[in-house]
């Protein structure tokens, strides 16, 4: 479990008015969420989705230490009220059968020796196995390194084999059963604008120092070689010129990753203000596709970031960092009438991400598992974000005909 603070640094202060539920499928909405409830001056930020959607046969969670940024989650009791499910002491858990299908009440109250300091109210629905059974659809899954590392789309592209799923392709040049754009360090400016990247012209991204990148895949060049974004050529190239049905976007934390208190704000809008204009491009496309974007997961301890960054980044930052950005991304996607899919909620931070068998310290020999990856986890957690997009996509299709 990765570092926490209940120190709320001056910059968040700023999102504190930002809603604290997350935008259902396709619909604009005002929170279900009551606001938080401060005792003796505990300040603990509690961001829960307006609905939870669940499919028969498909666990669903929600971790509490990712639902929450407060120093140590371990210091409150969560209390879960619903008909449905079981509240142990790290995570809410559900899987459905089809029996399930329909609508639960479902609320969260945080509780510190002060009483309740939080609270939260949301709906689970159960969705019908067999939404968008009988059609044929498409999906282009774009994002950065955890979208390249291909396990989450392969996921997706599993539980639509499933029987009862519509025929289901997914399109783009990388990966394997679950095709995808997706490319470590980028950011939403990168699949608008990188063209020409080379060693002595480095343009953008988390990692500089590496080879020579990639160009957008949606940028093409011109009769003079000048790289020109084209959604349509791309789509001419890898889905026969139609528009795919739904677009994916995990992309943002390779802008907030690296950001601090001072300038987290600044980041931010500059990162939304490229996601707007990217989601501009493809809904200039006939007929405009259903847009999901991720909101992002949290991160493993502060093993796994010294492990990766040295001295150079804490988790408590990055929790900072992810806090203000999730709730900026889901204020913005309300705005623009796009899904938010809770990817943070579903995954486990403690047991779902790399470790690694090293000496305890140099004067003891006995080996130790340490966390040894901080923001990309193993498969299980993998197939976690795999599972939550894979409920969010069900609920689309379950309104679509």
């Amino acid at each position: 479990m990765f570092l926490k603070n209940v120190f709320c640094f001056t910059a968040l202060l700023a999102c504190a008015a930002l809603p604290l539920s997350t935008l259902s499928a396709g619909e604009k909405s005002k929170s279900a969420s009551p606001a938080p409830v401060q005792s003796r001056g505990e300040n603990v930020r509690l961001l829960i989705p307006e609905k939870i959607y669940a499919v028969p046969g498909v666990e669903t969670n929600v971790y509490f230490s990712n639902v929450v940024t407060v120093i140590n989650p371990a210091n409150y009791v969560f209390d879960v009220n619903c008909s449905k499910g079981r509240n142990d002491q790290k995570r809410w858990r559900f899987t459905p059968t089809k029996s399930d299908v329909g609508k639960y009440k479902w609320s969260i109250e945080v509780i510190s020796m002060n009483g309740t300091v939080a609270r939260a109210e949301s709906k689970v629905i159960v969705l019908p196995p067999d939404a968008g059974a009988g059609r044929n659809i498409t999906m282009l899954i774009v994002g950065a390194s955890q979208t390249g590392a291909g396990v989450y789309p392969d996921r997706v592209a599993e539980l639509m084999s499933r029987p009862g799923n519509p025929k289901f392709k997914t399109i783009g040049t990388k990966g394997r059963t679950g095709k995808h754009e997706g490319y470590g360090g980028w950011r939403w400016e990168s699949f608008l604008t990188r063209w020409g990247y080379s060693n002595s012209k480095k343009m953008d991204g988390m990692h500089p120092d590496r080879p020579v990148g990639f160009n957008s895949p949606f940028l093409f060049p011109d009769k003079n070689g000048k790289g020109v974004f084209d959604l349509q050529k791309y789509l001419d190239k890898n889905n026969g010129g139609k528009a795919p049905d739904f677009v994916s976007f995990q992309l943002g934390l390779n802008d907030f990753f690296g950001a601090r208190d001072h300038n987290i704000v600044q980041i931010t809008e500059k990162s939304l203000g490229n996601m707007e204009k990217l989601i501009a491009e493809f809904r200039k496309l006939k007929p405009a596709p259903e847009i999901l974007i991720f909101q992002h997961i949290p991160g493993a301890n502060q093993d796994a970031f010294g492990q990766n960054y040295s001295s150079n980044q804490t988790g408590w930052q990055y929790r900072k960092n992810l806090d203000y950005y999730n709730r900026a991304l889901l204020k913005k996607g309300r705005e623009l009438n796009l899904t938010v899919v809770p990817i943070y909620m579903n995954i486990d931070t403690e047991n779902n991400f790399p470790v690694k068998k090293q000496f305890i310290n140099e004067g003891n020999p006995e080996k130790i598992f340490r966390a040894s990856n901080g923001v990309h986890p193993a498969k299980a957690g993998y197939c976690q974000m795999g599972d939550t997009l894979y409920c969010y996509l069900k609920a689309l299709l379950s309104k679509k005909k």
